[in-house]
C-alpha cells in the first residue's frame, strides 16, 4: 500500500496518494537570466499542476553538477576534512573536500567526469590521490545541493587516499586548511554545533 502524503499550501491541506504525487507535472514556463558573474540569478516562472504559477530566484552554479568526497582511512579509523572560509556565511567552517565540475574537467579522457572531478577536488583540497573510490548514489542519481539551487551533487567515499606532496594547485578564491586524523565523534560533533556545512554534513 502506497503512504498518505499532505500537500500544504496558505489555505489547506490535502491527502494524496504517493502514484499521484510522482506523477504530476510541474511545468517551467520561463528561466531569464537576471544576474550573472561567477554564479547566475535565474527568474524562474513554474506552472504548479493546479495551474498557479509560481515566480522563483534559483541559483546556477554555471556546472556540470559538483561533488563531495568523505576521505577515510580504515587503518587508523580517521577521516581528512577541510576548513576552510566561506564567505556567503563569513565564516571558516569544517566541510569535506568539494568543489564544481567545471570545463577543466571535460578533457580528462576518463568517461566519468563526476568521479574525475573528485579525484582533482581531493588531491587540491586534502593532498589525497588513489585510494579505492565508492559511489554513493545510484549511477545517473544526483543529490540537489538546496531547494532554491539548480546544482546537484554526486558525494564519493574513498578509502585509504595516500598524501601526495605535489599536489594540483588550489583555485585562487580558497583558502583552505587541511584537517587530518578526525574522529567520527569528533564530526558529528562539528554538525552538532553548526562548525559543518551542509555539503560537508552530507
Amino acid at each position: 500500500s502506497h503512504p498518505t502524503i499532505y500537500r500544504m499550501n496558505s489555505k489547506s491541506s490535502k491527502a494524496i496518494s504517493s502514484s499521484t504525487s510522482n506523477n504530476e507535472s510541474f511545468r517551467i514556463v520561463s528561466d531569464e537570466v537576471v544576474y550573472s558573474r561567477w554564479r547566475k540569478i535565474l527568474r524562474r516562472i513554474v506552472e504548479f499542476p493546479n495551474g498557479k504559477v509560481v515566480d522563483y530566484d534559483v541559483i546556477d552554479q554555471k556546472s556540470q553538477g559538483g561533488v563531495t568526497i568523505f576521505a577515510w582511512n580504515s587503518k587508523t579509523k580517521r577521516a581528512t576534512l577541510v576548513k576552510e572560509y566561506n564567505p556567503g556565511c563569513h565564516r571558516r567552517l569544517y566541510g569535506t573536500a568539494a568543489g564544481l565540475i567545471e570545463e577543466k574537467h571535460e578533457n580528462c579522457g576518463n568517461n566519468d567526469i563526476a568521479k574525475w572531478a573528485a579525484q582533482c577536488e581531493l588531491e587540491e583540497e586534502c593532498h589525497l590521490k588513489g585510494g579505492t573510490w565508492y559511489r554513493l548514489t545510484s549511477k545517473g542519481s544526483t543529490v540537489p545541493m538546496t531547494k532554491y539551487d539548480v546544482t546537484e551533487i554526486t558525494p564519493y567515499l574513498v578509502i585509504d587516499a595516500q598524501y601526495v606532496a605535489d599536489a594540483k594547485s588550489l583555485d585562487d578564491e580558497e583558502d583552505i586548511e587541511i584537517i587530518t586524523n578526525t574522529t567520527i565523534d569528533e564530526i558529528f560533533g562539528l554538525i552538532k554545533n553548526g562548525k559543518m556545512n551542509l555539503v560537508g554534513a552530507f
